[in-house]
């Protein structure tokens, strides 16, 4: 797994690569944690290139989006047709908005506001 933080108007996006399961799942947590702390409570979480996810993962996305909930702000996601499937057939698809882009993702917070 590889993850890498960026901030696109002044909004961290996280973009992880590979896989995420009950071995790595707790670092992509800890890195949005540490996003909530510093008092970003919008976060895009980019899983475009991820290939894999376990029930472990999916546990942690619901934490994270409740964290982000608690500071007043929102978790949302990039998605790919895998991470798609997984969040449809999950009963997920309707916690989070599910986008196509990094960039529309950071929008939908202004049009949000």
């Amino acid at each position: 797994m590889e993850v890498q933080v960026e901030y696109l108007d002044g909004v961290p996006v996280i973009r992880v690569e590979g896989q995420v399961d009950m071995g790595n799942y707790v670092d992509v947590h800890e890195i949005i944690l540490a996003q909530t702390q510093q008092g970003h409570v919008n976060i895009v979480l980019n899983f475009r290139k991820l290939d894999f996810m376990d029930s472990a993962a999916l546990g942690m996305l619901l934490r994270s989006l409740d964290k982000t909930k608690q500071k007043g702000g929102l978790l949302v996601l990039v998605t790919n047709p895998f991470v798609d499937r997984i969040l449809s057939v999950t009963g997920l698809t309707n916690l989070f908005e599910l986008f196509s882009s990094e960039e529309e993702a950071v929008r939908s917070f202004s049009r949000a506001a």
